[in-house]
């Protein structure tokens, strides 16, 4: 079923990084939106533009609020029962992070020994 939800993200705020299961698309109704993509790339949305999220733990992203004035966002989607509509996620620098820490554990554990 397809729902519209209003998201408002207030001054100073974020969604934090998060990927969507199925496909978003959004107006932003007031107040300036800052998305930061997984490759960094960096999106600035203003009042009356559109915006597709595509769907996918590929597509990871953070909305930021860096003005004074609330930001609101109309979003259309097609929601899935069971299905959450944003899934939180480490930011990918932070993911990368984690697993360079896991590797070098791996390493410094060594590989297994039998006596």
């Amino acid at each position: 079923m397809a729902v519209i939800r209003s998201i408002t993200i207030e001054p100073g705020e974020n969604t934090g990084w998060h990927y969507h299961p199925t496909q978003v698309q959004a107006v932003v109704v007031s107040g300036t939106l800052t998305r930061v993509l997984a490759d960094g790339s960096v999106v600035t949305t203003r009042p009356g533009e559109s915006l597709v999220e595509l769907a996918g733990p590929d597509q990871v992203h953070i909305g930021i609020n860096h003005e004074a004035e609330p930001v609101v966002i109309l979003a259309n989607f097609e929601e899935i029962e069971g299905c959450p509509f944003a899934v939180q996620v480490l930011s990918p620098s932070a993911a990368l992070q984690d697993r360079a820490d896991r590797s070098a554990a791996i390493r410094l554990v060594g590989p297994a020994q039998n006596p």
